[in-house]
């Protein structure tokens, strides 16, 4: 698979962004047509626009903490949309879609394996990352599956 590298968003690509959202859709906070608006921001996709709009620009987004009231909106926007990130986010409103993706898939998901590590289990663990290195995504799908990459980290 071939990536992009990744650019940090200029100012004045978010003044495009916002003037082009403005420009195809006056007055929306939710914005559909990102083919057109991505016309007017030359050096992004339609898919980068999108995902700047929804991750800064869309609501204002609260860093730190969750409130349990955020929880409650995570778990029923998940419950309506499942993980289509950009409409949970906007249910949620004060967290984007990363953000809401890495709460769910760290901590709210009720398939989390939560049971204590065991002897054999911190073994296999130390034998993975003298393997694979601190890729602890890799390193959970392959040894310990059900279990997050944060809860290995933090083992």
């Amino acid at each position: 698979m071939l990536y992009r590298e990744r650019r940090s968003w200029t100012e004045e690509e978010d003044q495009l962004l916002r003037d082009a959202v403005d420009l195809e859709e006056p007055g929306t906070l939710n914005p559909s047509k990102w083919h057109a608006i991505a016309k007017h921001v030359p050096t992004r996709t339609n898919k980068d626009c999108r995902k700047r709009w929804f991750a800064k620009m869309a609501s204002d987004v609260v860093k730190g903490g969750w409130a349990p009231e955020e929880d409650e909106k995570l778990v029923q926007a998940i419950e309506k949309y499942g993980t289509r990130w950009s409409l949970v986010s906007a249910h949620v409103q004060t967290r984007n879609s990363d953000q809401c993706a890495k709460r769910w898939t760290d901590t709210l998901n009720p398939m989390i394996d939560r049971t204590r590590w065991s002897a054999e289990a911190d073994a296999l663990l130390l034998k993975a990352v003298q393997e694979h290195g601190k890729l602890w995504t890799k390193i959970v799908r392959i040894y310990f599956p059900g279990r997050t990459g944060l809860a290995a980290k933090n083992r």
